[in-house]
């Protein structure tokens, strides 16, 4: 009797473990046929997850001209409007024959406009590019590269017009070689319209100091810049239309950053309206302006469609 007295205690302790045993045997059963829908989901989980992936690169109609550059700065495009991955070299030319007409308001000039001056600077360049980043929905077309640049001179730089009587010989010291490395950043607006920014260094703002007298050195001198030396950094951009796939029609503004007199040139891409390539610049500096005239031609070797 007393033996079994001490047993039925045990036996009732024994009750809950059991009791435990059983509830998690039925948890993790319940678990188990819960979680099987969830199997189910995972295509549906795979698709929303492609989804929210990055967007395709953008596809337009190819031109029949270059779109990688306005006139003298480049664009993030390869050849006639690309938009891929890939590299990208271009050949362009320019020749600024002269000045159209002319204003300044400098004391120690003699007269304050000009009208039909020579300039006959010549710009050959090459530019190799790379595109890093293709345009998307919203993402622009982003590329780097740089520009190798030979400028010289068929004709002298008109005379300083006052007291002093400097004018710019041809020689081998009116022949510069020149290096500029860039990153553009494009996006199309509209199938027809595109916008492009940009940021260089290098020498490319010596090139806008060769193009009036007015900013050489015997000039700057004359201003209170002595000893100035042009920046390397500058800030470039503009817009391009494209009305026909062989007519477009662009601008674009280059300001070197901290440079003496504050130069900014304006390149009005106009060829196709004007014809035989020619197009129209507007020079603006301290005290005075310029509007040139010239001849730009750009051809793509690379890629070659």
């Amino acid at each position: 009797m007393k033996l079994f007295l001490a047993v039925i205690p045990f036996f009732f302790l024994s009750l809950p473990a059991g009791a435990q045993i059983i509830g998690m045997m039925t948890t993790t059963s319940t678990t188990t046929a819960v979680a099987a829908p969830a199997a189910a989901d995972v295509p549906a989980a795979a698709s929303r997850q492609e989804k929210a992936g990055p967007s395709k690169p953008a596809v337009y109609e190819a031109g029949k001209v270059p779109l990688s550059g306005i006139v003298l700065m480049p664009t993030a495009y390869l050849g006639r409007g690309k938009n891929a991955i890939g590299l990208g070299l271009d050949i362009n030319a320019a020749y600024y024959i002269g000045r159209l007409y002319g204003n300044n308001s400098y004391h120690w000039t003699l007269e304050k406009k000009s009208y039909l001056d020579r300039v006959g600077l010549w710009l050959l360049s090459a530019d190799t590019k790379m595109q890093i980043q293709t345009e998307g929905t919203w993402r622009p077309a982003m590329a780097a590269g740089v520009q190798g640049i030979l400028k010289f001179r068929d004709s002298p730089q008109p005379t300083l017009n006052g007291s002093v009587t400097i004018s710019k010989k041809i020689d081998s010291k009116n022949t510069d070689t020149y290096a500029n490395a860039y990153l553009a950043v494009t996006k199309r607006l509209h199938p027809k319209f595109l916008v492009n920014v940009g940021y260089s260094d290098g020498d490319m703002p010596k090139v806008i100091y060769g193009l009036s007298e007015f900013l050489s050195k015997e000039a700057l001198s004359l201003n209170g810049h002595t000893n100035a030396a042009p920046p390397t950094g500058m800030l470039f951009g503009g817009f391009m239309w494209i009305p026909k796939k062989d007519s477009p029609i662009g601008v674009e503004i280059m300001l070197p950053q901290g440079a003496p007199q504050s130069p900014q040139l304006i390149n009005f891409h106009l060829g196709t309206l004007l014809k035989l390539n020619f197009e129209v610049s507007y020079l603006k500096f301290r005290g005075g302006w310029d509007l040139l005239g010239m001849f730009q031609f750009r051809y793509t070797y690379l890629p070659k469609k």
